[in-house]
């Protein structure tokens, strides 16, 4: 059994290629092969995600058990009902070779040349921690919150333990949400993108806007908190940062050509904005790797990290294809009126719909339910939404509020590894990094209202 566990990547392989296949010829009854292998993914992955997950599968599969018998649904719709993420998963099994060059290249030493050389007091220290994680986090992921934690604990060290962790958290966290807001690679901005089907290419400016918003913002916020607290010098790492100004230019390069690649085939070759990402990104590392003479180290870090990753694909399987099944069984049942109806109540009233969103998406993960559930929850209403907003606006609206929420999620991997790393309770990160979720679903809607002047 555990063998066979070790080899699910080839099986999850075999329904991602089907999945291209339907991308280039659109089949009935391919797409339902696809479902019903979903429905296999499901069976497998249950006992083996976490209990979270387990808790949120069962309820989206009983709500939409509950929605298909109220609806004219028949059974034989229900396969079909299982595909609609399976191009989610497939982009987020993808995303590990992205990870790996960067490892393979020794990209992940530039936080530590960025964050090491000499800052004039926390306040200071706090604006280029928060710049250089929104910087490198696009590709970084994950990995740029642990390196850059590990290096600010280290570079803290005489600093008081609370104002430590404060600053540790704050930076690290929030630094990593404004990254999201315009990173190809991030799973909330390419389901966003997935339900109002917008060119990516018009959203990309309005979310660096207003990241670039989000910097200036909790910039200031962090620098006025911290300015009274100093700390030691060191010069050992001012080196290292005149060494690394080459390969900081190498990786801002490989992200706009990223970016440019991911516009070209959207734009020129007409492909769908999320597949055009996940079928870019294995090539696009590879030949990086090349050009910067790291081949043999790419393919030894991404081969074994791409198996374990698409083998421990548990949780994501469980939410997204019964959150699947909950979605198009909702949209298929007369009980999709008493969702619409607080948003037709609403209609004309923009701004309330808009914060009734954020509210929807904080309420939601506060409670514990991943952001992508909720965006599955307002995916089913889409047409609604889109008739109410232009679908730039309500991209802009969904992405944001949904990333917001993410240096506050109770349960979210960036904050649990957070809890570990600075030993506190993800409750107390949770609550300092509140308000900040606040304010920047503040400015999404803010930028969101600003999209509805022109479009």
């Amino acid at each position: 059994m555990r063998q066979l566990l070790n080899h699910l990547y080839i099986f999850y392989s075999f329904v991602f290629i089907l999945n291209i296949v339907h991308v280039f010829w659109e089949n009935s009854i391919l797409y339902s092969i696809i479902g019903i292998l979903g429905i296999v993914m499901t069976a497998i992955s249950f006992p083996r995600s976490d209990r979270v997950f387990k808790i949120l599968g069962v309820i989206l599969l009983a709500a939409g058990t509950f929605f298909f018998f109220s609806g004219e649904s028949t059974f034989q719709d229900i396969p079909s009902f299982f595909a609609g993420n399976i191009a989610l998963l497939f982009l987020i099994s993808m995303l590990p070779w992205m990870n790996s060059v960067v490892k393979a290249g020794r990209y992940n030493r530039l936080l530590q040349s960025l964050l090491g050389s000499n800052a004039k007091g926390l306040g200071a220290l706090y604006v280029r921690s928060e710049v250089t994680m929104v910087s490198l986090a696009a590709f970084l992921n994950l990995s740029s919150a642990t390196i850059s934690q590990d290096l600010l604990k280290e570079q803290l060290k005489t600093v008081k333990n609370k104002v430590k962790n404060s600053f540790i958290l704050m930076a690290t966290l929030r630094g990593y949400s404004l990254a999201l807001l315009w990173s190809p690679l991030e799973i909330l901005l390419a389901t966003s993108i997935f339900i109002t089907g917008v060119n990516y290419l018009e959203v990309l400016p309005w979310m660096l806007f207003l990241s670039i918003l989000g910097i200036i913002m909790d910039s200031f916020i962090g620098k006025v908190m911290f300015r009274k607290h100093e700390m030691e010098e060191s010069s050992s790492l001012e080196k290292g940062f005149d060494q690394s100004k080459k390969k900081l230019t190498q990786f801002i390069t490989a992200l706009v050509l990223f970016l440019s690649v991911v516009v070209f085939l959207g734009n020129v070759i007409n492909l769908d904005f999320l597949f055009a990402v996940t079928i870019a990104i294995f090539p696009f590392a590879y030949l990086w790797s090349v050009f910067v003479k790291r081949k043999k180290s790419f393919l030894q870090i991404g081969w074994p990290t791409w198996k374990w990753k698409t083998n421990h694909l548990s949780n994501f399987i469980v939410l997204l294809l019964t959150l699947s099944f909950l979605t198009e069984t909702l949209n298929a049942s007369p009980y999709l009126k008493y969702l619409q109806d607080p948003i037709i109540a609403l209609e004309g009233s923009p701004l309330l719909i808009m914060l009734f969103i954020q509210a929807a998406f904080l309420v939601m993960t506060l409670l514990g339910v991943h952001p992508i559930a909720t965006m599955g929850i307002f995916g089913g209403v889409s047409q609604l939404l889109i008739g109410a907003f232009p679908p730039v606006t309500l991209t802009v609206l969904l992405a944001t509020c949904a990333i917001a929420t993410v240096p506050s999620a109770p349960y979210g991997l960036i904050v649990t590894i957070t809890s570990v790393a600075l030993r506190m309770n993800p409750y107390q990160i949770v609550l300092r990094n509140l308000p900040y979720s606040i304010l920047l679903g503040f400015l999404g809607i803010g930028v969101a209202l600003l999209t509805l002047l022109i479009y």
